[in-house]
């Protein structure tokens, strides 16, 4: 049985979590607290979902850690056979990862139930030893995430509405995809759901404000959540072979904000700044935080774009708004991330998404 270091609650681990259940992989949960020198010592960094194999060898981070279990497994894989639909779903997962984590932390944080239900979890089950009282735990906690991963990602009177539309464009995009098919790309799950699951189960699902949203106005999203966490492998489940109207309008929404989040990321992280502004859908961001990690995931999607030959991409273009597009087509990209230069991950020394684990401020 492989030890899980992460949170129940926690956005990645929730993802991870899924996975291991669909593969009917053995694992237990344990805080990340109590074994942190043990994480940042094993993994090199201290976050959720951290894993230690039964043979010792430590890993991090969902995508490469899912892409190195498939290579375990038996049957069909997550990740489709062709190689267009391949990269929509790796694009799709993308966005999940680091463009809805945003909205995810905003409505968990910025709420009052929300803030007093994840507070309460995350002091009873990360901070337990501590001597102090609950009530400062959970006010300790709100502060930090607060200030943290709203304020200190970006989310203020001037973005908050664009931040909440973003959720409920996630929310149509899905709902419209999954009138036509139990999954994104079909009859079975994809790196695509696995991706979704990480904002949609622990936070968008679970916290009361979001909740309460998707069951009104996306409730297919709501029983996909469900279908997810207890999803077990479909051998004879088809996967669509061509990108649909509204799996379209999902790729869109990724165009439109998390690819030039990721170009204008990496032109910041390459003049040396810890903070850039940003222009999406009429919405201006100022001050979001700059990412070493997400050069790499602009990196990888750059890699996998390379991989295709050049009628698949021509195809492929024609799904992918511009600007967007031509950001995979660029052979020249702003700067490097030199992180993982060997390939080792998810074996490698981890990064945090920011810095230390934190937005800088």
């Amino acid at each position: 049985m492989i030890r899980v270091y992460g949170s129940r609650i926690s956005y990645y681990a929730g993802k991870l979590e899924a996975y291991l259940r669909y593969r009917g992989i053995g694992y237990e949960l344990l805080p990340m607290v109590d074994h942190s020198r043990e994480m940042l010592a094993g993994a090199g960094a201290v976050q959720s979902p951290v894993v230690q194999l039964e043979d010792g060898r430590w890993m991090s981070d969902t995508t490469p850690m899912l892409e190195w279990f498939e290579t375990q497994q038996d049957g069909a894989s997550i990740y489709p056979e062709d190689p267009a639909m391949c990269f929509v779903a790796l694009l799709l997962e993308d966005y999940a990862d680091e463009w809805l984590w945003r909205p995810s932390m905003h409505y968990r944080w910025s709420y009052r139930r929300d803030r007093e239900h994840a507070s309460g979890v995350l002091a009873d089950e990360q901070l337990s030893a501590m001597r102090l009282p609950r009530f400062a735990k959970r006010r300790l906690i709100a502060r930090r995430q607060f200030g943290g991963f709203v304020r200190g990602d970006g989310v203020n009177a001037a973005t908050r509405a664009h931040v909440e539309q973003t959720t409920m464009a996630a929310f149509d995009g899905l709902e419209a995809v999954l009138a036509r098919r139990p999954f994104l790309l079909g009859r079975r799950p994809t790196i695509a759901d696995f991706g979704f699951v990480g904002p949609m189960l622990r936070h968008l699902a679970q916290d009361p404000t979001p909740a309460e949203l998707m069951r009104q106005r996306a409730p297919r999203v709501y029983s996909w959540v469900a279908r997810m966490w207890e999803a077990r492998p479909y051998p004879e489940g088809e996967l669509v072979s061509e990108v649909d109207a509204p799996l379209a309008g999902l790729l869109r929404e990724a165009c439109e904000t998390h690819l030039p989040q990721l170009c204008e990321n990496a032109r910041a992280y390459a003049r040396g700044d810890s903070r850039f502004a940003l222009e999406l859908q009429g919405c201006r961001y100022q001050r979001l935080p700059v990412s070493r990690y997400r050069v790499w995931c602009l990196e990888e999607l750059r890699r996998h774009w390379q991989r295709l030959d050049e009628a698949t991409q021509t195809a492929l273009s024609t799904q992918l708004t511009e600007p967007a597009a031509a950001l995979l087509r660029d052979e020249d990209p702003p700067t490097r991330s030199d992180y993982d230069p060997q390939r080792q991950a998810p074996f490698n020394r981890a990064i945090n998404v920011f810095g230390t684990g934190i937005p800088p401020r």
